[in-house]
């Protein structure tokens, strides 16, 4: 299987054929120029829908007029009360200078699916004049000479046509690349030649479609309803060919949720039948303003639908359309009974809500007295715990002043007891100070008389050692000193030894 140059698997080729060719061109040339404005236009449709069942009432197969050639109709109709949107434009955007052209023909460009099922935009012509039942048979005959029609054949015709056109309008480059895009290659245009050329060229014109029958219209229209009736979406974006300055989309007939007025002059939701059409403009030749009696128009048809039986060939008598009105005036009338029935339901609805509201508001109130009933309750609970909370605070706090009372009285106490020991050890220490003073000077003069002794005994004993026949005596004079000078000296030791211990207790003090 072949790949692309980012590796992904192709599942097929299909080169564009002139009928592509020619879209893409058309759609690229309409997005690159056109400043497109779009509206999504829902009309209520319900009692257009009854009356146009009725139209197909008692009609053959054949004779049945399509939703898709009505709705063509009323578009017409919207057409011409609104001149400005079937037009075209020219325009110069180098030299900003532009026209716009308005047309009496109403040509519509439609797209239609071929039986092969290819696409083709057949243009058709003329509809400004048309009745219904006229236009049927000119749908009809196109659906018949498509049958005979080589669609690339028509449509090379028509694409060649455009390229003469553009280079008469000088436009050579364009014409040269189309004529290689379409004559060279793989993409090159495949037409009939010889003899099934001549066979073709043999059918008439008038058994077969030509570039007549798909050239540029006056305004397209696409049915995108027509494709998938269960669709239950819109569409809400279309291109517009150049040089046409308006397209319209439709779409499928849907079951809506729509906002009503009732006779009171009250709104209400109604599920009606809704049919979206897409209204797309070209912002440099209209404006929306300029497309307001296009829908007012579109508006008047959907209110007062029985016209649509006057369109056809022959129309409808004046007494048919008085039945007609009479009888969707009676279905309105049913429409309002229901809306009454409806409204007294809700009525019931609302005074059963009432009661019920009314009920609610009661056991509301009960459940307010019994909340109030519980609040206060709990208001005297939290009274209670809070006085409770406050006495036992007060106590706290009493007790907390005593024990601070009775600790600065203990601290008083002890501060004087600690002053008291201060002090007595300060006396102590200074009494401890005077006994060592005392003492150290008792030692001194302990220390003077021994020393005053031992020089008078030193004397004596000088003296005795004169007088040799005292030796004895002296000795024994001197023993006796040295004697009492110790004991002197112990005495003086102890002294000095009591002071210093009085020193110490009064220091430990």
């Amino acid at each position: 299987m072949a790949k692309n140059k980012n590796g992904l698997k192709r599942t097929g080729t299909t080169h564009f054929g002139i009928q592509r060719k020619i879209v893409a061109n058309m759609t690229a040339e309409s997005w690159e120029t056109i400043p497109h404005v779009t509206y999504n236009y829902e009309p209520d449709v319900t009692e257009f829908m009854i009356e146009y069942k009725r139209l197909n009432e008692n009609c053959a197969p054949e004779d049945k007029i399509t939703l898709n050639t009505l709705m063509l109709k009323i578009i017409v109709e919207g057409l011409k009360a609104d001149p400005a949107m079937n037009a075209h434009i020219d325009f110069d955007r180098k030299l900003v200078r532009g026209e716009i052209h308005t047309f009496e023909d109403i040509n519509i460009s439609m797209p239609m699916v071929l039986p092969n099922g290819e696409m083709m935009t057949i243009n058709l012509h003329n509809f400004e004049s048309k009745t219904l039942d006229q236009m049927v048979d000119y749908i009809a005959d196109v659906n018949r000479r498509v049958k005979n029609t080589d669609l690339n054949e028509v449509m090379f015709d028509v694409s060649l046509d455009n390229t003469l056109t553009a280079l008469k309008q000088g436009k050579v480059k364009q014409t040269i690349y189309r004529l290689i895009g379409s004559k060279t290659g793989k993409h090159k245009v495949k037409t009939l030649s010889g003899k099934a050329k001549k066979a073709y060229e043999a059918i008439p014109e008038s058994d077969r479609l030509t570039k007549h029958d798909i050239e540029q219209g006056t305004i397209t229209v696409s049915n995108i309803g027509s494709t998938y009736r269960q669709q239950r979406g819109e569409t809400c974006l279309l291109e517009i060919v150049p040089p046409q300055v308006c397209a319209i989309a439709l779409g499928a007939v849907q079951d809506k949720p729509v906002v009503i007025v009732n006779e009171d002059g009250e709104k209400e939701i109604a599920i009606r039948q809704v049919m979206p059409l897409c209204i797309a403009f070209d912002h440099r030749a209209l404006d929306f303003g300029e497309i307001v009696p296009f829908i007012k128009r579109l508006d008047e048809i959907f209110e007062e639908p029985e016209i649509i039986h006057t369109w056809r060939t022959g129309g409808t008598d004046d007494l048919d359309m008085e039945e007609i009105k009479v009888e969707r005036q009676e279905r309105e009338a049913k429409f309002e009974q229901s809306k009454e029935r409806e409204k007294l339901r809700k009525e019931a609805e609302e005074k059963a809500k009432k009661a019920e509201r009314e009920a609610q508001k009661k056991l509301q109130k009960a459940e307010k007295a019994k909340k109030e009933a519980e609040k206060a309750k709990k208001e005297a609970e939290e009274k209670a715990k809070k006085e409770a909370e406050k006495a036992k605070k007060d106590a706290e706090e009493k007790a907390k002043k005593e024990a601070e009372k009775l600790k600065k009285e203990t601290e008083k106490a002890e501060k004087e007891a600690q002053e008291k020991a201060k002090k007595e050890a300060e006396k102590a220490k200074k009494d401890a100070e005077r006994a060592r003073k005392e003492a150290e000077k008792a030692e001194k003069e302990a220390q003077e008389r021994a020393k005053k002794e031992a020089e008078r005994l030193k004397k004596e004993a000088e003296k005795a050692e004169k007088e040799a026949e005292k030796e004895e005596k002296i000795r024994r004079d001197i023993e006796k000193a040295e004697e009492e000078a110790k004991k002197a000296q112990e005495a003086a030791q102890e002294a000095a030894r009591l002071a210093q211990e009085a020193k110490k207790s009064a220091e430990e003090i």
